[in-house]
């Protein structure tokens, strides 16, 4: 049996054609998630957001995040704030939003507040505090890398 050009071209594109379609399918499977369920709504927020950070670079004690080994994580705000600030800590994992965790700003008098990560994933997260005093808000973000 002789196989001629026609034959191979005709080959070629039945196979480029299948593995197209299998890709298709494969990637049909894969799950989508989204960085925030509401990422529309998020983005209409952003100047609220930008004004909170630069409220935030106009504190004289600047907020701070720093991992422990003790596996927490060190927050500390301006002591002013402590009686008065209402917030959020939220934790955010980008390589998996099903591992994204919050919690209640709750500081002591010096403004501090340590928060457990034992269990979390090991690698790159972002902290991000969120929090409102004396009628303003601010807005600070820090990458940590849980060892």
């Amino acid at each position: 049996m002789t196989v001629n050009w026609g034959t191979g071209i005709a080959a070629i594109y039945i196979g480029f054609a299948a593995a197209t379609s299998g890709f298709v399918m494969f990637a049909m499977n894969r799950p989508v998630s989204l960085v925030s369920p509401d990422y529309y709504a998020d983005s209409l927020r952003e100047d609220q957001q930008l004004a909170a950070i630069r409220n935030t670079q106009t504190l004289d004690a600047p907020p701070a995040a720093q991992w422990s080994e003790l596996d927490r994580i060190h927050i500390s705000l301006p002591a002013a704030h402590a009686p008065v600030a209402r917030g959020s800590i939220t934790l955010y994992r980008a390589s998996d939003v099903s591992a994204d965790r919050t919690f209640g700003l709750t500081l002591d008098a010096r403004g501090e507040q340590d928060v457990s990560v034992r269990g979390f994933a090991r690698g790159l997260w972002l902290v991000k505090l969120r929090w409102s005093a004396n009628g303003r808000e601010y807005y600070f973000e820090q990458p940590l890398t849980f060892r």
